[in-house]
């Protein structure tokens, strides 16, 4: 049984907590305040904190955005970049056409490629003649004369000439002859009415087609299409003389002065007595290659490449220009596969020089001792080039040439 409270000892105790009731109306705002405050020290410390994780991952990224916000593309930006790429486009589809373009040459006969109608030996024989009469063209053009032959000099030191006996001596034979005297002047004449030496028996396809022998349709086709290719090749070559040589009076002051071979074999070769293979055939194979080409070309599915050389005899001061010349784009003149359609004036720009060699011409050598070159120190330059065809440019007169030369540049079944 609870026993009885002491109400006397209860009001004792409640008196001692009097105070309480003086302040209890502050009591409530009180523990606010405490709650409040301890709200705001764990917001202060959860502040700082996410302070911390702002500055690290909000800030950069609103900075970026603000950034992006900054760079944004303007509402026209849009057409002028899309004229931009179809510009591009076009850049593209015109250097796809200027290679095109640059193979759709004239060819020196419409009746042979791709394949003859006319079977009959004379075709050939005709082309061959065309080929001759285009390289005494291209001699003709440039005023190309070879120096006085032997046999020239000798009927002229038989003959005797006054004139000649008149003249101080002052070549390069020694000795003060007549004959000596007589050969000068002959070899000064012929010098002062030429622009620059040439033979058309140094260039490669003339002896060929002058000795050539018909052996059959298939040989006589690709004999055909290979010299043509090689026609093209050395009419760049003559452009090249033509263009630095103009304005020139006389070789003793052109730039080019003397075009010694040009060929389809090494230099060396061109310069010996065997010139059987010196003929023009596709680089497929490293065994059909001049020099290990630096542009690492071979013929493939879209390209035809050619090596060819050259060995010239140029002033000092030409070295550069020759070979920055050879290497220029250049026009040329397409009246369609057919030879009837509208002419139609072209550009290109096929050949690439991979190796070359210089020295200094001795003007007592055997090969240079009835040529006169004028006052300026004169080098022989001998050059490896590669020449690039487009087969999208000529593959509609392209013949098959076989096995080992197919139109794919590839052999065939391969």
């Amino acid at each position: 049984m609870m026993g009885k409270i002491d109400l006397s000892k209860l009001k004792g105790v409640l008196k001692g907590f009097g105070f309480l009731r003086s302040y209890s109306v502050l009591l409530l705002p009180a523990v606010i305040t405490l709650a409040g405050a301890l709200v705001m020290v764990v917001a202060l410390l959860m502040g700082s904190r996410f302070r911390e994780k702002v500055n690290k991952e909000s800030i950069p990224m609103g900075n970026q955005v603000k950034s992006l916000a900054g760079s944004a593309i303007p509402a026209g930006q849009v057409d002028v970049e899309k004229r931009y790429q179809d510009q591009h486009q076009q850049d593209a589809n015109l250097i796809a056409l200027l290679l095109v373009q640059s193979t759709q040459r004239e060819l020196l006969s419409y009746d042979v490629f791709p394949r003859p109608k006319d079977v009959s030996a004379q075709l050939f024989a005709k082309f061959g003649n065309e080929f001759r009469q285009r390289v005494e063209g291209l001699i003709k053009k440039v005023n190309g004369h070879e120096c006085p032959s032997e046999e020239e000099l000798k009927e002229s030191r038989q003959k005797g000439s006054a004139a000649a006996a008149r003249m101080p001596y002052g070549g390069l034979l020694g000795g003060g002859t007549e004959a000596d005297r007589i050969t000068e002047e002959i070899c000064q004449a012929r010098a002062k009415t030429t622009t620059v030496y040439g033979n058309p028996e140094d260039i490669s396809g003339y002896s060929f087609w002058e000795q050539y022998k018909y052996t059959g349709m298939e040989d006589g086709i690709k004999d055909c299409w290979f010299w043509q290719l090689g026609y093209w090749i050395i009419e760049d070559v003559f452009d090249t003389v033509d263009k630095l040589n103009t304005g020139s009076s006389s070789v003793l002051d052109s730039p080019v002065k003397r075009l010694m071979r040009a060929g389809f074999v090494s230099p060396d070769k061109l310069l010996g007595a065997k010139r059987s293979q010196d003929k023009p055939k596709y680089a497929i194979k490293p065994e059909d290659q001049l020099t290990e080409a630096c542009t690492a070309r071979i013929s493939n599915q879209d390209i035809d490449v050619v090596q060819f050389s050259i060995v010239a005899v140029v002033s000092n001061k030409a070295i550069l220009p020759f070979m920055k010349q050879l290497s220029s784009a250049k026009l040329h003149r397409f009246s369609g596969f057919n030879g009837l359609d509208s002419e139609k004036v072209f550009k290109h720009n096929q050949i690439t020089i991979l190796e070359s060699r210089i020295t200094p011409v001795q003007p007592d050598d055997k090969v240079h001792q009835r040529y006169r070159y004028g006052q300026d120190s004169v080098v022989q330059v001998e050059l490896v080039c590669e020449y690039i065809f487009c087969k999208k440019g000529y593959d509609a007169v392209k013949p098959d040439l076989g096995p080992k030369t197919a139109k794919d540049g590839s052999k065939k079944g391969d």
